[in-house]
């Protein structure tokens, strides 16, 4: 059988796409509300949307999944909505031990994608691999804010790591973006904020497609 795997930041895991999942998120979010919904992760916070959802998910018998299998697609798209915006995508296929195809989908926006992003660089096609992800706690600033990490690990039960040199050469070039604009008497955070990012993403996006050729040229021939 084929499943849509997909992330969700509220309960941090991945779920199988489903008529329940797709009950079970917007039955929570209607309690929620749209701005508590949006503020995603939030713990055992009685007023968060992260005991809502649990809630619903219980309800519909909705469970989290480890995906593992071995690694036979890597790859970028953009969808676009009615309204004309596009959102990209990271894809990652695998094949379950009982022959199940599960296809990742996330958004190369998120922590998530690129964090596997990040490491996918150093797994190779026919790889078997197990895929898990949670939210985090930071503190900065005298605030929490959450991220949400990512585990990739090898047959043999070892972490594969992150391309170390991929992620500073990003850091370094976001910083240069804020230098920049600063230089140029810009100094408004959202704007700065919103600017790193969009390069963030670019960055992430190239190093995707340079991965999705691998697997590409990989791919048996139809």
């Amino acid at each position: 059988m084929k499943f849509l795997i997909l992330y969700s930041t509220i309960l941090g895991g991945f779920y199988a796409q489903s008529e329940a999942l797709t009950n079970a998120v917007n039955a929570a979010r209607h309690e929620a509300g749209d701005d508590l919904w949006k503020r995603g992760y939030s713990g055992n916070d009685p007023k968060g949307a992260t005991l809502i959802a649990k809630k619903y998910f219980r309800a519909e018998n909705v469970a989290a999944i480890v995906p593992e299998g071995e690694l036979q697609h890597v790859g970028f798209v953009t969808n676009r909505d009615a309204s004309g915006n596009t959102y990209p995508k990271l894809r990652v296929g695998l094949v379950a031990a009982n022959g199940d195809q599960l296809l990742l989908s996330l958004d190369v926006k998120s922590d998530v994608a690129q964090r596997l992003i990040g490491k996918l660089d150093n797994c190779f096609p026919g790889q078997q691999i197990k895929v898990s992800a949670w939210p985090t706690t930071v503190q900065r600033d005298g605030r929490t804010f959450i991220n949400h990490a990512v585990s990739v690990k090898g047959l043999d039960g070892k972490e594969i790591p992150t391309n170390s040199a991929f992620s500073a050469s990003v850091k370094e070039i976001c910083n240069g973006v804020e230098v920049a604009l600063k230089s140029a008497g810009i100094t408004d955070k959202k704007v700065i904020a919103t600017a790193k990012a969009t390069k963030r993403v670019d960055a992430y996006k190239e190093m995707l497609v340079k991965i999705q050729s691998i697997f590409t040229v990989a791919a048996p021939a139809a």
